[in-house]
């Protein structure tokens, strides 16, 4: 899926995915002009518009889940688009929602109800809010996997589309998941693959066969779906691996049929980003799995929250996680900007600009026919003009943080809580690291790796165990916090604890549960997390270890209601704050990797950085600045290296110039002077080291003498300025 592509190039995108009838029956509250406005949408006017302004790509309204007949009028509103798009040298996107407006659809498809969700009461599940018209479609109806096929070839072939983009890429929330027959027989052969043996069913439910199982629901009077802060029921944590592979298996086969009709088809999905929330359980969400079938990501982070203590989480920066994990596996990063605030930050962690708001989103308005605020306008000139910098680059951070798919599935709250705080430390200690997913754990995705973080990991398997014991031994090194390892991936409690060659731990009470009196039978069993009780720093083979026990957050969970889909709690932006031992954190981390900031920023709080691997193999360190504050500063920008910068520039909005740096020794590092810094700046360099012959070379792969270690990143030898 890694292949090249024009989105690889960053994406300056604009929307109005929503047709016209979409937005009727949504809301009568409707600006008088409104018809006259559509119809400017799909003008060769507006379409050179956008082309004189840098926009790449139009995300244009196409199944909104309208029958054929009331749909046919806008199928050929998107025709006419994606011709004018093609030939003003556009790319043109079409728009995919995976719901059923059923008053519409009813009228050319009596079928249709066969292809939604009905929940555990036979009933049938709706968007939400007041959209009663529109019903949630099941992935596993074969009548809606034919009918999208259908929509899929008449997109492709018929409008010439150059991107599919899946909104609504997800399964619905209980209590309105769906049971219908279709998920009730794919579930029960999915429990039947997983457990395949008599042996392996008793070990996991205590008796044989699933003919007689069902889908579970939920005590929605006395113990709704949103109530549990983690799930051990075996059949509900099948389920919740069930609702990802359903829609893993459903952007899959989409995928790859679209891709048999054009291969080079570029698909983009909705739903797959990282937040606070158990987005397993929610949705189906399992996003290193998904991502590998899509070309894009798009991210509508859910995670803010308003906050009014001192060091609330700048709005701009929620979005970090989901582009993180997109640079680790390759991916473009598809969004939106209100202000140059949030436009800086696309570009430093994204690659793109995506959406500008003030222009619509869903639904264009007549402001994107104003010229852009100047502001704006010379990021997007800067953008324009140095792609080499931005687009579908590499991590260069050597801190890796693992985010476990069973222990955030089946854990919703305290992984999240310690994943969340873990990164944000990171992010705003200015530690370049990536995030990483089970996918990646092995020796092959964690060779540019010195540092893993696990963040009270409790599920982990003895192949996991057996990687990271040898990622240690070889030389690496490894933070372990909480719980981590409580649990083998079968869930069963260990009886010797993971990594206890390491730590030497020694026995685990193995008391996770322990039963009362309590005729209340949601209160009969209190779950306990054992863990050790004091830090511990080891080094083992040729690597080091630290084993944190305990991070002192400042909210627990629970702390807060976050009212994600209205009712579920999660870990949202105000739990992100750093926890009040965090200098223990960073000092241990700090002797795990003597290598833990390969380049430092001074002089100002506001500033938020990350290293990447450029498309020619050079180095860059994007620099972003929050805050209302954009007035110039200098800063001092510093590099841990044995040799000045071979060749170094720095590119910043408005400068139409590269400014080379000139370099001066401190200490281990080699420092240089930023000028006139505002918004966003990015430096690109490559490092260099004496040989033995005290010849000047590229730098290679970082060394494991902790003596002396230099930073040290894959390097090109050809870079132009």
């Amino acid at each position: 899926m890694n292949k090249s592509s024009w989105a690889d190039k960053g994406i300056f995108s604009v929307g109005g995915w929503h047709p016209l009838s979409g937005r009727l029956r949504r809301s009568v509250n409707q600006p008088e002009e409104l018809e006259e406005q559509y119809e400017w949408d799909f003008s060769e006017k507006r379409v050179k518009l956008l082309a004189s302004r840098g926009v790449d790509l139009v995300l244009s309204q196409f199944d909104r889940g309208l029958g054929d007949s009331d749909a046919s009028e806008d199928h050929e509103r998107a025709r006419k688009l994606s011709g004018l798009c093609h030939r003003y040298g556009l790319k043109h996107g079409s728009y995919l929602a995976n719901t059923v407006y059923f008053e519409s659809m009813l009228k050319d498809y009596p079928e249709c109800e066969d292809w939604v969700v009905k929940n555990y009461n036979g009933k049938f599940s709706h968007y939400g809010g007041e959209q009663t018209f529109r019903w949630v479609v099941c992935f596993n109806s074969p009548g809606w996997l034919k009918r999208m096929k259908n929509i899929i070839r008449k997109a492709i072939e018929y409008l010439n589309t150059d991107l599919l983009h899946f909104d609504n890429l997800a399964v619905w929330p209980e209590p309105d998941g769906c049971h219908c027959i279709y998920c009730q027989k794919k579930f029960r052969e999915f429990l039947y693959h997983r457990y395949p043996t008599e042996a392996e069913q008793k070990y996991r439910f205590g008796y044989t066969g699933f003919d007689t199982f069902r889908i579970p629901n939920f005590y929605e009077n006395f113990q709704p779906a949103w109530s549990f802060d983690c799930f051990v029921n075996p059949l509900i944590q099948d389920y919740i691996d069930f609702r990802c592979e359903t829609v893993t298996g459903y952007i899959k086969e989409l995928g790859q049929y679209a891709r048999t009709l054009n291969p080079d088809i570029l698909l983009d999905s909705n739903g797959q980003s990282i937040s606070g929330v158990n987005r397993a359980f929610l949705h189906g969400i399992n996003s290193g799995a998904q991502l590998d079938y899509v070309d894009i990501m798009c991210d509508e982070c859910p995670d803010y929250r308003e906050d009014k203590e001192m060091d609330a989480i700048p709005k701009s920066i929620l979005k970090f996680r989901s582009m993180k994990q997109a640079r680790q596996l390759g991916k473009a990063v598809f969004t939106s900007f209100g202000d140059v605030e949030e436009l800086a930050f696309n570009l430093a962690f994204g690659g793109s600009p995506g959406i500008f708001m003030e222009w619509g989103y869903a639904e264009q308005n007549s402001k994107e026919q104003n010229p852009l605020p100047e502001d704006i306008q010379c990021l997007l000139n800067h953008f324009q003009s140095n792609r080499h910098l931005y687009g579908t680059l590499r991590p260069g951070g050597k801190v890796a943080v693992l985010r476990s798919q069973k222990s955030l599935s089946y854990i919703s709250t305290s992984t999240h809580l310690s994943a969340c705080v873990i990164e944000q430390i990171l992010f705003n200690r200015r530690i370049p690291f990536t995030i990483i997913g089970d996918d990646e754990l092995c020796a092959k995705g964690l060779k540019k790796i010195d540092l893993l973080i696990l963040p009270d990991v409790e599920y982990l398997s003895e192949e996991q165990e057996k990687i990271i014991r040898n990622f240690v031994f070889s030389g690496k090194a490894l933070m372990l916090t909480e719980a981590s390892g409580q649990f083998k991936a079968t869930g069963r409690i260990r009886k010797i604890p993971a990594f206890n060659d390491i730590f030497c731990f020694g026995a685990r009470n193995s008391d996770y549960e322990k039963e009362n009196a309590c005729l209340d039978s949601s209160r009969q069993f209190k779950k306990e997390t054992k863990q050790f009780s004091k830090t511990k720093f080891v080094k083992f083979g040729n690597g080091r270890a630290v084993y944190v026990p305990e991070i002192q957050y400042r909210h627990m969970p629970g702390s807060f209601k976050s009212k994600y889909n209205i009712h579920y709690n999660g870990i949202d932006s105000r739990y992100w704050k750093e926890p009040a031992n965090v200098m223990e954190l960073l000092n241990a981390m700090q002797w795990l990797t003597p290598d833990l900031y390969p380049v430092k920023l001074y002089d100002n709080k506001n500033i938020f950085i990350d290293t990447v691997e450029l498309r020619d193999k050079s180095q860059a360190c994007m620099i972003f600045r929050a805050g209302n504050d954009a007035a110039p500063v200098n800063l001092r920008f510093c590099v841990k290296t044995s040799q000045a910068p071979l060749m170094s520039g720095l590119y910043m909005p408005g400068n139409d110039k590269t400014e080379k740096l000139q370099w001066g020794k401190n200490g281990d590092y080699f420092e240089a002077e930023l000028r006139g810094v505002k918004r966003l700046a990015v430096i690109k360099y490559i490092l260099t080291k004496k040989t033995s012959k005290g010849k000047v070379k590229n730098e290679g792969k970082p060394t494991v003498n902790r003596k002396s270690v230099v930073c040290s990143h894959d390097a090109h030898s050809v870079f132009s300025i």
